[in-house]
């Protein structure tokens, strides 16, 4: 009990801190960040910002980094966009997640299969999916030729739409996949350790694929929804979306060394992220200046986790000298 609490828990609390402290100055300095508006704009950045950072995170949590996403999501908006008038809002979203999940289980079956660093191939799917969304999209943005699609997306039902719903049930959903399952076990394992989990018999090249697969499915799902929302789709729509996803990943704790993290901590970011941007475009400021804020928070984070950490194995070497060098009985007869 008392390891659960220490550790498991603890991991929350700089996360959930920042969120509090972050929520307490948004709305003592923003007055129009108040109320049910407030909620509904942070979790308006959970279908974008936030699917993407789930799928990051599988991927940071088996050790890797998916760099493609933003290419990933410009691809599947502009197929969703392109499709949505003959298959309708569900046929296009299955389509996009269809074609991104491909993509992504085939990217980790190379990194799997190959051993090719995840940075080097994802940088060069990033380069080729953005072509090939400038060629679906014929050099131009292309918009939805049936508007009655996207009706759905723009209605508003209390503090939630569809497209938060949305990406709030793939969030629960890998949320189990990745605590409950053998496959979702098998990340967290070659995440923690490659060699040790291969020495254990954890296959590398099925987790590889099932982070990847998730990967590219939660950005095509995010670009889809975007594109559709909005009702056009162009292939440089989503060209910073990594940035967001990667500094929303480390904001909530999930560590880059890979084998830490949930779902919960991506969550947490996520909800820093968007409460943050929400509240600069409530006050008319400009978009670099929500980028030297998030900036800020994750240097922030970055170097509370580092100290953290330095502490921790200063006090466990503690211990473990005290231990080793504390007087022992003379055995007796």
């Amino acid at each position: 009990m008392r390891r659960f609490f220490g550790g498991r828990l603890a991991s929350y609390l700089l996360p959930v801190g920042l969120l509090v402290a972050t929520w307490i100055i948004i709305t003592l300095t923003t007055p129009t960040f108040r109320g049910e508006a407030s909620f509904f704009s942070v979790l308006e950045g959970f279908p974008l910002v936030g699917l993407v950072a789930l799928g990051l995170a599988g991927t940071i949590i088996a050790g890797e980094l998916d760099l493609s996403v933003g290419s990933m999501a410009a691809f599947a908006g502009v197929i969703a966009v392109e499709t949505a008038s003959d298959t309708g809002l569900i046929g296009a979203l299955a389509i996009a997640i269809l074609i991104g999940t491909t993509i992504g289980a085939a990217q980790g079956w190379v990194i799997g299969r190959v051993g090719i660093n995840s940075l080097v191939l994802t940088v060069g799917t990033l380069i080729l999916l953005s072509g090939a969304a400038w060629l679906a999209a014929g050099n131009r943005p292309r918009q939805l030729t049936d508007f009655t699609v996207s009706d759905p997306l723009i209605v508003r039902h209390g503090i939630f739409s569809v497209s938060s719903i949305t990406a709030l049930v793939v969030f629960v959903l890998m949320g189990l996949f990745l605590a409950y399952t053998r496959y979702g076990r098998e990340i967290y394992a070659i995440g923690g350790g490659r060699e040790e989990a291969r020495a254990a018999g954890v296959p590398a090249l099925r987790p590889m694929m099932v982070c990847f697969a998730a990967s590219g499915g939660c950005a095509a799902l995010a670009g889809a929804l975007a594109s559709l929302k909005g009702g056009s789709a162009a292939p440089q729509n989503f060209d910073d979306v990594l940035l967001s996803g990667v500094a929303a990943v480390l904001i909530g704790g999930v560590s880059l060394y890979g084998g830490r993290g949930t779902v919960l901590h991506v969550a947490l970011g996520v909800a820093v992220l968007s409460a943050v941007t929400a509240a600069l475009a409530a006050r008319g400021s400009d978009a670099s200046v929500t980028q030297l804020v998030t900036g800020a928070l994750l240097i922030v984070v970055v170097a509370a986790e580092f100290v953290a950490t330095r502490l921790t194995r200063r006090s466990r070497l503690r211990r473990e000298l005290a231990a080793n060098t504390s007087p022992r009985p003379f055995p007796t007869a």
